[in-house]
């Protein structure tokens, strides 16, 4: 087992650091706190971050991007959320629709996408994912062909025709691109292959934006209603084959959820910073209330969560990397890095007493971008249920 980061890495890790602090730390309470909540995605911010590379780092190298690992990527994650979650999340969404591109896609999707992304002149491209629906959430993926995912996609000669209306879409209404998950075969789940992905540029006809979520956090990342009205792609904007919906959905769940693992950590790892310092600084009963032992084991407790997080989604990107399917590692990730973040974030605020109500702290910002990542990419609960479910699964394997 090798713990340690090369150079390489290391210096990566500074770079994007460096960035966060003067680039992104210094301005995320303003825009978190614009009223429009179009305005508070950061432009400026996302364009420096873009220009840096961070929104192709997936991208193979054959396509202008800089292909790094997967223990690399959720490193730059984690890094960015220690400037604020929501921008960690935005950008998430194109390096993960560049995963999917990359391992589902035919050589004229990966030439003409992968490499939009990694040379974009506007420094403003970004992906978008249409899955989750109103009446459906978690339950898209569901085996029953009645139930889960209403959004139809219908092969008309040599063209599909898109209707139906999806929610809390990431980029909606910001990104250049959309993959949208629709059902392909209405006497089918998703299992039995009833559904499939679609890549949908964001000017198609029929393609149009709803409401945009106005949230308590995570506010410098945009979530969207999208309505498609006939939106009507060629037939070869179908990603993978017919019927790869599941498939497609699950590969993005198990980079995904690692990657909520990182935001969490980050969140986490900067809850404790800020409390941390705090304890030193402030006085009570003649002492640092640092040294005070109900504040002490808070500060431990924190460190316990943000470490065991921040191992877990290692582990997770490590089996990415060696392409070794480990969905409960994944989902693991998810829960204990969303986890971490409302722990600490929480104890931030007691920590800080009156000072963590305040906006002079951003510890109560922490708290409401935390919040989101329980629920997000799946609820907390359902994951709980399917990490005892899949190891059952496998017991029930082994024994046959």
């Amino acid at each position: 087992m090798e713990f340690n980061f090369s150079q390489e890495q290391l210096e990566l890790k500074r770079v994007i650091g460096k960035f966060v602090d003067k680039e992104l730390t210094p301005y995320a309470a303003g825009y978190d706190r614009k009223e429009n909540p179009e305005d508070c995605i950061p432009w400026p911010i996302i364009e420096k971050a873009i220009e840096l590379g961070i929104g192709s780092m997936a991208v193979p190298k054959e396509y202008g991007g800089d292909e790094l690992s997967s223990v690399e990527i959720l490193t730059i994650i984690e890094e960015l959320a220690h400037g604020d979650a929501g921008i960690a999340y935005t950008l998430l969404s194109t390096i993960t629709g560049t995963q999917l591109i990359a391992r589902f896609g035919d050589e004229e999707q990966r030439a003409r996408w992968l490499t939009k992304i990694a040379n974009d002149q506007t420094k403003r491209f970004l992906v978008g994912f249409a899955l989750s629906e109103p009446q459906s959430g978690s339950d898209n993926m569901s085996p029953n062909p009645n139930a889960g995912m209403l959004t139809t996609a219908v092969l008309d000669g040599d063209k599909y025709i898109i209707n139906g209306a999806k929610s809390f879409i990431t980029n909606a209404g910001i990104a250049g691109l959309y993959i949208v998950w629709a059902r392909t075969d209405k006497t089918k789940g998703a299992p039995q292959g009833g559904l499939s992905a679609f890549l949908v540029p964001a000017d198609t006809i029929g393609i149009n934006v709803g409401k945009i979520e106005d949230k308590m956090g995570n506010r410098l990342s945009q979530q969207g209603e999208l309505i498609f009205e006939n939106c009507t792609i060629p037939e070869n904007n179908l990603l993978g084959k017919e019927g790869d919906g599941l498939q497609i959905c699950l590969a993005m769940i198990e980079n995904r959820f690692p990657a909520v693992g990182a935001i969490g950590t980050g969140i986490a790892q900067t809850a404790y910073d800020i409390s941390y310092k705090y304890a030193k600084e402030r006085i009570q009963g003649g002492t640092p209330i640092i040294n005070h032992q109900a504040i002490s084991h808070k500060l431990a407790n924190m460190l316990i969560s943000i470490e065991s997080s921040r191992l877990l989604y290692q582990k997770a990107a490590w089996h990415l990397d060696n392409k070794i399917p480990n969905m409960i590692i994944s989902s693991m990730s998810k829960v204990s890095g969303s986890d971490a973040a409302i722990m600490a974030s929480n104890e931030g605020i007691q920590i800080l007493g009156c000072y963590g109500c305040s906006r002079e702290y951003s510890i109560e910002k922490l708290f409401r971008d935390s919040k989101a990542l329980s629920i997000c990419e799946s609820a907390n609960e359902i994951q709980r249920s399917n990490i005892v479910m899949m190891v059952q699964m496998m017991e029930q394997k082994h024994r046959g």
